[in-house]
């Protein structure tokens, strides 16, 4: 980590000044970076982008950037690292950031580029695959990391599984009658919960360091599996 340190603090003082005030530019802005760009980063990007919220994608490969692109979603090719990035971007609107890459260290990385651009408890990254690491103290302290998203077991390896295994993001309004215990009974327990968006509209994501109190009025989006009865 002392090489991740380094580096991040090179491009901190590099950064344009433009991105040192990116937080305040808008009001409690509620849309997503999402760097990694692979197919199922481009399924919640574009999730995401249905239900309204600005997003933006960041890959180095060209087919997947092409991909993003198709779906109609801003995307930049080329390393989240990059000084260019902020002039080939619009990051209004833009107020979580989210690196889903293969890479636990590249992740954290990220997250440290990253972190005086959006509020500290706005950045996550993917859960890492060991089970070492998984627990977050031993990994690093909280200021070099972003917050695990979604489970302890919700691993890069573990989404792409179950995308490939025919897994789907499906949303649902909660209601008095149709509540969030009914929703996990229906999809059954491979349900996992990604977001939730309240009354106020503002999205919430599922951390493992915070449990959210999904209630009526609340939108949930999550990866479920199909069923024929649904």
């Amino acid at each position: 980590f002392l090489i991740i340190i380094g580096t991040v603090a090179v491009y901190g003082f590099t950064a344009p000044p433009l991105a040192r005030v990116l937080k305040v530019a808008q009001a409690d802005p509620q849309g997503a970076l999402i760097v990694g760009a692979h197919a199922w980063g481009i399924k919640i990007a574009k999730v995401l982008k249905d239900k309204g919220f600005k997003v933006a994608m960041v890959d180095s490969n060209r087919s997947a950037t092409y991909k993003a692109r198709m779906e109609d979603i801003q995307v930049f090719q080329g390393s989240a690292l990059a000084k260019d990035i902020y002039d080939k971007l619009d990051f209004n609107g833009i107020g979580k950031l989210m690196a889903l890459t293969p890479n636990d260290e590249a992740n954290a990385l990220i997250v440290l580029h990253f972190a005086e651009f959006f509020n500290r408890e706005e950045l996550y990254q993917i859960t890492p695959e060991s089970r070492e690491k998984r627990d977050e103290d031993k990994f690093s302290p909280q200021h070099l990391r972003g917050r695990f998203l979604f489970g302890k077991e919700i691993t890069y390896q573990y989404l792409t599984k179950r995308f490939s295994q025919g897994a789907t993001i499906k949303s649902s309004k909660l209601t008095e009658e149709y509540t969030f215990e009914k929703f996990k009974e229906r999809y059954g327990e491979d349900c996992v919960p990604l977001f939730l968006i309240n009354e106020d509209n503002k999205l919430k994501v599922f951390a493992t360091d915070y449990e959210l109190a999904p209630k009526a009025g609340h939108t949930i989006i999550a990866l479920v599996d199909e069923k024929e009865n649904n």
